[in-house]
């Protein structure tokens, strides 16, 4: 599996990030994180601070409803 870790400077602030920032919960309140330039404002969503090449994977555990996706960094944000 790939090691992931997650970038702070994207996460949407209803995202709080922990586990040395291996994880991700969303919250009813807004986290007080600076703004940022690359910072998600629409969906509750987080980019991983490593790139992917080649054929890996990577193992999700969640409770509740959740997504998970794959995306350039290019993504929209705003």
């Amino acid at each position: 599996a790939c090691d992931l870790t997650l970038d702070p400077n994207t996460a949407h602030t209803r995202l709080s990030l922990s586990a040395g920032n291996k994880q991700a919960k969303c919250d009813r309140d807004n986290q007080p994180y600076p703004d940022h330039p690359e910072r998600f404002e629409y969906c509750e969503q987080v980019l991983c601070e490593e790139s992917l090449t080649g054929r890996c994977y990577w193992e999700v555990e969640w409770s509740g409803w959740g997504h998970v996706a794959v995306a350039y960094k290019g993504i929209s944000r705003k």
